[in-house]
């Protein structure tokens, strides 16, 4: 990449993490590609060189915003068990909060998108089949066949997991000062005794 090219990328970033802080902090309805543009001290005619329209930038953050759970998704559960998969997961989720500001407000922007009526169609459409929930079903299942998990409906089990690290991202993009909680605190909400310690000589 030249330096031309690695300069309008930056310029690019730089539209993008203005608009998902004005986003996630006054809602889509207030924001105003004049108020980007003045953040940036940029004018309005070049922001329309980078993006169409304000819901192109939208749209572009929330493709963004989908490529997380996607990733975190990709994890293979072959040879590896049902509560360690989940470990894994989880401490993946939450190292990228410590180290990636970004990583936290997607998790309130996808949050808000979610529940938001002002939303583009073109957005509502980009997330109508966002589901975490159901891609691991089967492996709690399996964790609960093989004694590693508590019994209990697998939905409402998942549902339990990614709410908590939902509400963890969102607190924590709010205020990035509070101390996060160990990964495996969260895992616990899955694990069949959660009060089991591991000794050494395990």
């Amino acid at each position: 990449m030249n330096t031309r090219q690695q300069q309008r990328q930056e310029r690019r970033e730089q539209i993008l993490h203005c608009s998902l802080d004005i986003i996630i902090h006054r809602g889509f309805e207030a924001m105003k590609i004049r108020d980007i543009a003045d953040r940036l001290n940029i004018s309005v005619g070049l922001f329309f060189n980078y993006f169409a329209s304000k819901e192109a930038v939208y749209e572009e953050l929330v493709r963004i915003g989908l490529s997380g759970p996607e990733s975190v998704l990709e994890f293979n559960i072959d040879g590896i068990g049902p509560i360690e998969l989940f470990e894994k997961m989880t401490a993946a989720i939450f190292e990228s909060l410590k180290t990636n500001s970004l990583t936290a407000k997607m998790f309130l922007l996808m949050s808000q998108t979610l529940k938001s009526d002002a939303v583009p169609d073109s957005v509502k459409k980009l997330v109508a089949d966002l589901d975490v929930v159901t891609p691991v079903i089967p492996v709690i299942c399996k964790g609960q066949q093989c004694g590693e998990m508590k019994p209990g409906d697998p939905a409402a089990l998942a549902t339990a997991y990614w709410g908590a690290v939902q509400g963890i991202a969102e607190s924590f993009a709010i205020h990035p000062e509070i101390p996060l909680p160990e990964s495996s605190w969260i895992v616990d909400i899955l694990r069949a005794n959660p009060f089991r310690t591991t000794s050494s000589s395990e």
